[in-house]
């Protein structure tokens, strides 16, 4: 047995809603299904035409084959060059700069010397008494000659 979905009552517009929402939507028509377009067969090629497009592209693999592996070759001169000459030039900034340095160093003597970062902190033994540097006298006494 299936029960039978209440009826749902409809409410009218009231007058104060939106006129855009009262308008009835439209339904969009189905397209109509394209044609296909037909059928073209490939034109027949006969064997010896075939065997002479398979020696032409096994011709043009090789050559192209031929073409990379001068070209690696060539990459690899070009490289061992760059090196080369980096090489040579990390040995003229080198002179250069030995040049530009003074025969003698100043001596370290001349210059005050600062520590590098923090000072660390002085710690006071908790034990150890604090005594003055210079006893304390007291008016009446006198030192002793």
């Amino acid at each position: 047995m299936a029960k039978a979905a209440p009826n749902k009552a409809v409410k009218p517009a009231k007058p104060g809603r939106r006129a855009a929402a009262a308008k009835p939507i439209k339904v969009a028509k189905a397209a109509a299904p394209a044609k296909k377009p037909a059928v073209v067969k490939a034109p027949v090629i006969s064997k010896d035409e075939l065997r002479a497009q398979l020696e032409k592209a096994q011709a043009t693999i090789a050559s192209l084959r031929i073409k990379s592996r001068e070209a690696t070759r060539a990459a690899k001169a070009s490289a061992a060059q760059v090196a080369e000459l980096e090489a040579k030039l990390a040995q003229l900034e080198n002179k250069s700069s030995a040049h530009e340095k003074p025969s003698s160093p100043a001596p370290a003597s001349d210059k005050p010397t600062k520590p590098r970062g923090r000072r660390p902190a002085v710690k006071a033994e908790p034990d150890a008494a604090i005594e003055p540097a210079e006893p304390v006298m007291a008016d009446s006494e006198t030192p002793e000659e």
